[in-house]
């Protein structure tokens, strides 16, 4: 099942720099109220009689008496149950918050979709079970409802992969539990800090921008067990796990094309932006780029370093087009290089890693793009790791990019296409980050013995969901072809090696980094406009966007391998074709109000007989707040989207059809199915046969998690939608101007220059 890089219908059409796409600035006017009718409290979801009061209680009586050995050996800390919330309960608004309040219980956070956090001391669960037991209003019932059974926070939870790894490992990261309650963490905190001393545990704190910090600890090795024990029973501790060693996302090594040489150094073009590659650094030998490495940034030296992967990557940002002639899937947008010597040939510890790309991104707060391509173990299903959320944390405080890998499935049997086994193949950490624009890999080119078709996902490139559902990758890009049984061949990207010469490799490390370099085109091609200022999540938006643009419509299967498709060359991130037509809104949502657009600017040559005739795609990012202690409920906001047609006040949205999977239903559906809680929303439909409306309008919504606290600002969403033709009419992008000349919108060009390229 090879894909095309484009829809057959559209080939043949290009981006033109007369076609740029519009940009629609925020205006407070799009504001207006909902109307939420009168509500009428919380559902009661099943039957509370005495039978189920009595089998709560007792799976409560349960869970405490398994928390009584901690208690015992550390009075007065809160200790934590998991209340285990029904699929149909899970929805903010049945979340058993009264009886949480009641009891003197403290949130802490969340696990999986169905677990909710809280803790407290044993005066705070008898008075649970008095609740539980007693308490018989509306609002407690229908709490109670939401609640399948209680359980304790376990030692497995705690200590998921056993003592056995702790110790082999020797370092470890510890994570508190972060309550709602400020008295309790600083007691937990400081009870923490009180135990590490009384056991001679030594490392350092790893700081966070909410919450308490992590704690990285090495020689847990020298522990005695009667020591280790105790610390697992800190009730206050909420897991502790080997810490994560990081590697280069890179399969191979083989020297394919080895004997053609590189050539002299590549002139470095002026006005080409900077991509920053934190890597294994760049060879002092790789002459042929090296006037495009235009700052180094050192942390580590050889032997930890052999300078090969760094080298290859950075060859792709500064000539991937050069060094791949003859290419046509590699865009001609080379950078300049700001390389980092971060990362160990052999691997690199978090906390290693953490303070390393802490003072380096501090160092050059002016480089907007930053390239990672390495990784760690797959994904979790639940939860984010912590390297991810940290890129989440960097990307917010300095307005930066990154863009990462999805990592590389090496293990046997090899992964062919389409394969719907399951396998262990997630996105690796920290390509689930949230803010990240992560890059999975396809195949760009045939050869004999390869192991896929062009198109096709490379046999390497891990897939998605995130954690939670989360759509990961965000896009796919050139990574090189494998050929059998697991080598490098004529499908190959050529690289080059750190004495100069050129070999052919494969793997998500190599698609990261011609997404970078577009990426950073994008960013300076905007970079001095008049009304906007371009940011982290604008330009993944813009890169997304034209992935889904230059892509077929992908199954929901077929977005785990792909993401939004390949963006096919940099115009196309910036301009439309003549068939097309884009306008890009800056929508700033505050909860509780609705953004709404009408009398959307509609071609006149996408109506036919009345109706419109045409496709609708639509792209929307946004940097919702995130809360590392929250689990599964990170990401504390989420955005409704709409595209319609209004009547009245009311809107009938058409893309996403209503009654779509996940649109409605139970929380676990529209999460898995509908994208819900996602700060990436990606929306296209056809309408061969037309769909009749007179006044189209756009509208989104911004809703809160329980518990997270009301927003300081209004939160920026940067929405994209582009109409077009479904048979290449030349006419849209002209009608579609005219149209928004007509309707007043004040309005302006997106891109301020043209992106500098080159001829490969």
């Amino acid at each position: 099942m090879a894909k095309k890089s484009a829809p057959p219908s559209r080939e043949g059409l290009k981006a033109k720099v007369e076609n740029p796409f519009i940009h629609i600035p925020f205006s407070s006017q799009d504001l207006g109220s909902i109307d939420r009718g009168g509500g009428g409290g919380g559902k009661i979801l099943v039957e509370i009689n005495d039978n189920y009061r009595q089998n709560l209680a007792k799976s409560l009586d349960i869970a405490a008496g398994h928390l009584l050995d901690e208690q015992r050996q550390h009075p007065g800390y809160q200790s934590t149950i998991i209340f285990k919330l029904r699929d149909i309960g899970i929805a903010k608004t049945h979340r058993p918050i009264t009886v949480t309040a009641e009891s003197g219980l403290a949130s802490a956070g969340h696990a999986a979709l169905n677990e909710m956090l809280v803790s407290g001391g044993r005066e705070s669960l008898d008075k649970l079970r008095n609740v539980i037991l007693k308490r018989n209003t509306k609002a407690i019932q229908a709490n109670l409802s939401a609640i399948e059974t209680i359980e304790p926070w376990t030692r497995q939870k705690r200590n998921p992969e056993g003592v056995d790894y702790l110790l082999e490992r020797g370092r470890a990261i510890i994570r508190l539990f972060q309550y709602a309650k400020d008295d309790f963490n600083v007691s937990n905190y400081n009870g923490a800090i009180s135990l590490f001393r009384y056991l001679g545990i030594k490392g350092c704190e790893l700081q966070r921008h909410r919450g308490l910090p992590l704690f990285s600890v090495d020689k847990l090795d020298l522990l005695d067990k009667d020591k280790l024990e105790f610390l697992l029973t800190y009730p206050g501790m909420r897991q502790i796990i080997a810490e994560p060693i990081f590697r280069s996302s890179m399969v191979t090594s083989n020297d394919f094309n080895a004997d053609l040489k590189a050539g002299s150094s590549i002139p470095n073009l002026s006005m080409t932006p900077t991509v920053a590659v934190f890597d294994t650094g760049v060879s002092p030998n790789a002459s042929a780029i090296s006037d495009w490495i235009i700052s180094k940034d050192t942390y580590i030296l050889p032997p930890d370093t052999d300078y090969a992967h760094g080298t290859a990557v950075a060859s792709l940002v500064s000539a991937g087009s050069h060094f791949n002639k003859g290419n046509s899937w590699l865009p001609n947008t080379q950078c300049t290089v700001h390389d980092v010597i971060a990362l160990e040939v052999n691997g690199s510890s978090m906390s290693d890693l953490e303070l390393r790309l802490r003072d380096a991104v501090r160092k050059k707060p002016e480089i907007k793009v930053w390239n990672l391509s390495l990784g760690a173990q797959a994904c979790s299903e639940t939860e984010f790791s912590d390297f991810s959320m940290l890129l989440d944390e960097l990307s917010d405080e300095y307005g930066i990019l990154f863009v990462v890998a999805a990592g590389n499935y090496i293990d046997i049997p090899r992964r062919s296409w389409p394969n719907p086994a399951i396998k262990t193949d997630r996105v690796s950490s920290p390509g689930e980050s949230v803010r990240a624009l992560t890059v999975a890999s396809i195949t760009h080119a045939d050869g004999s013995g390869a192991l896929s078709m062009v198109g096709e996902p490379a046999p390497y490139s891990r897939r998605g969901p995130g954690p939670v559902f989360t759509p990961k990758p965000d896009i796919c890009h050139v990574g090189g072809g494998v050929h059998t049984p697991w080598t490098v061949g004529s499908s190959s990207l050529n690289v080059l090696t750190p004495y100069n010469q050129l070999a052919g490799n494969f793997g998500t490390s190599f698609a990261a980094p011609v997404a970078s370099s577009m990426a950073a085109h994008a960013w300076q091609a905007i970079s001095e406009h008049p009304e906007l200022t371009p940011n982290p999540s604008l330009i993944k938006a813009l890169m997304i966007h034209s992935a889904q643009l230059s892509s077929p419509d992908y199954s929901p299967f077929e977005r785990r391998y792909f993401g939004s498709g390949r963006p096919d060359d940099i115009m196309g991130v910036l301009f439309d074709s003549d068939d097309s037509f884009t306008l890009v809104f800056e929508a700033n949502l505050i909860p509780g109000m609705r953004w709404r657009k009408p009398n959307y600017p509609i071609p006149s040559s996408l109506i036919k007989d009345g109706k419109f005739r045409g496709e609708i795609v639509i792209t929307a990012t946004y940097a919702p707040p995130l809360d590392p202690s929250a689990g599964s409920e990170y990401v504390r906001a989420n955005v409704e989207l709409s595209f319609g047609v209004l009547d009245g006040d009311n809107i009938t949205g058409r893309v996403p059809m209503e009654g779509e999977d996940g649109d409605s239903g139970y929380e676990i559906a529209q999460i898995e199915h509908g994208g819900k809680w996602s700060p990436v929303k990606i929306h296209r439909k056809r309408f061969p046969r037309g769909c009749e409306g007179e006044n189209w309008a756009l509208q989104a919504g911004l809703t809160l998690r329980a518990f997270e606290a009301p927003l300081k600002d209004a939160l920026p969403v940067s929405i994209i939608v582009t109409l077009r033709s479904l048979d290449g009419d030349p006419n849209v992008h002209s009608d579609g101007i005219r149209a928004l000349q007509l309707n007043n919108w004040v309005h302006n060009q997106l891109p301020v220059h043209v992106p500098v390229t080159v001829q490969a």
